[in-house]
């Protein structure tokens, strides 16, 4: 079974070590899918947790306001009571532009028709009957009965919008964390993930200009993992723009050329790696046929030299023959001298 790389250190490889991107092109999309997901929840934990701090802080900050500058007020199923001979108006530029109007004098919009007409950002007129909420040029109406429910003793007032949000904080951060990490993860991943689609086309077209045959998937996997970087870059720009309100006005595009370079590096080092591996292939060949060769030549020596030693042993007894031959013939002519003078001897 193939054995899957760790999260942390994929990570580490998709950032710095290029050259082992062919690891990560062997493994199965579904892995490299899985780790795209898994760098996009530590992603959005991040995300979701400093904009919660950042809303805890902007309720906190509002809480404080409410207790110190609005006066009293009351919000039962008969309508809007302010302790004030004149409305009042709370309005906020820091972070989130919003303009609110409390008015138990008024009981329709047409007072403030202009002023609604004029502001850019989020209106809420509270006026003696009803509450409308104006943004991005729509509008919600409500009336106080709605609002409350069917409870007939429901009431709201100032005392009891400071005690919801100092005695429930917790649970406030929790609920708003919750749904900052649902919309942000769902919208980020989606967004980063058409991203990916979009590189990979850009793996295909490089590749084919290289030279290297590559799969889609594999081009996906390059797409994905060349995102790694870029990724971190953003969590850590959100998290400051967040904070402080740092902006970069080309982020953007820095954060798609990173990618762009990581993609063209890679292709090249793989592209570089093929081209060693033919290299190497070809020399192994070589060497085989100079091993084989050498093998053929090494046993036709020793066949000829069998030949020679074999050709030897048989002139040898050619030679052998011969010289019986001659003696035989030779004992043919001398052969009763011999005996003869041997008599003479033996007479003597």
């Amino acid at each position: 079974m193939e054995k899957r790389i760790p999260f942390f250190k994929k990570v580490i490889i998709c950032i710095k070590d290029l050259d082992k991107y062919n690891l990560l092109i062997s493994e199965k999309l579904s892995r490299s899918i899985i780790y795209f997901l898994e760098l996009m929840i530590i992603f959005t934990l991040i995300v979701a947790g400093v904009i919660t701090y950042k809303t805890s802080n902007l309720i906190t900050e509002a809480t404080n306001y409410i207790a110190n500058n609005v006066p009293d007020f009351t919000i039962d199923k008969e309508g809007l009571k302010l302790d004030s001979e004149e409305a009042f108006i709370i309005e906020n530029t820091d972070n989130v532009k919003v303009k609110i109007v409390l008015d138990d004098k008024t009981e329709t919009e047409e007072t403030y028709q202009e002023q609604i007409n004029e502001y850019d950002g989020d209106f809420i007129l509270m006026l003696k009957d009803k509450v409308m909420l104006i943004t991005n040029g729509k509008k919600m109406e409500m009336t106080y009965d709605n609002l409350l429910g069917s409870d007939e003793t429901e009431t709201i007032n100032k005392n009891n919008i400071i005690s919801l949000f100092n005695d429930n904080k917790v649970q406030i951060n929790s609920i708003i964390y919750i749904y900052i990490f649902a919309i942000t993860y769902f919208v980020y991943t989606i967004l980063t993930f058409i991203d990916a689609l979009a590189l990979s086309l850009l793996v295909i077209i490089i590749s084919k200009m290289a030279r290297i045959s590559l799969k889609y998937s594999q081009a996906l996997i390059i797409g994905i993992s060349s995102l790694t970087l870029p990724i971190i870059i953003n969590l850590i720009y959100t998290c400051v723009n967040l904070i402080n309100g740092f902006y970069m006005p080309y982020f953007q595009v820095m954060y798609t050329l990173i990618a762009y370079i990581y993609i063209v590096a890679v292709i090249l080092i793989i592209r570089s790696d093929l081209i060693k591996k033919k290299q190497l292939i070809k020399a192994t060949i070589e060497l085989k046929e100079l091993e084989k060769n050498m093998e053929n030549r090494e046993e036709k020596e020793t066949e000829d030299n069998e030949d020679k030693k074999d050709n030897k042993e048989d002139d040898g007894d050619k030679s052998e023959k011969k010289l019986d031959d001659v003696n035989r013939k030779t004992k043919g002519k001398n052969g009763p001298e011999p005996q003869a003078n041997a008599n003479i001897e033996g007479g003597k």
